[in-house]
């Protein structure tokens, strides 16, 4: 009899320490790809990647502070067309900082292209080229 009473009050406490699955956070980004003339777009949101291949057409990195544009990528794709990045200088306390944007064109909104869905968001470049 006692025993069986401990073995309730057991799984009443066992019971309280149960706790439901946690939801693993998801991977979330947006990266332009540069390998020489080759380039992708890869968008991640909830795990999930799309990308959108395409060809270099024109890279301008403009060194000088002063410029508030640090350097330009422009691309050609199939279902987007040619579509620019911008990387923006930025003042802040600890230093100069650079904002990654897409700039819209009339193709991005196409059902074919992937791109438009990260028009707002910050885009980081991985520049492989020589």
């Amino acid at each position: 009899m006692q025993q069986m009473l401990m073995t309730i009050v057991l799984l009443i406490l066992l019971s309280g320490c149960a706790q439901p699955q946690v939801e693993q956070p998801k991977a979330n980004g947006t990266y332009l790809v540069i390998e020489n003339s080759q380039a992708w777009a890869v968008l991640v949101s909830d795990g999930k990647r799309v990308e959108e291949h395409g060809t270099v057409i024109d890279v301008i990195k403009l060194p000088s502070q002063h410029s508030a544009v640090a350097a330009s990528y422009v691309i050609e794709t199939p279902n987007c067309g040619r579509v620019q990045w911008l990387t923006e200088r930025a003042d802040a306390a600890d230093g100069a900082t650079t904002l990654m944007s897409l700039h819209n064109n009339k193709q991005l909104g196409d059902a074919g292209c992937v791109i438009g869905d990260g028009l707002s968001r910050v885009w980081t470049v991985l520049d492989y080229s020589g």
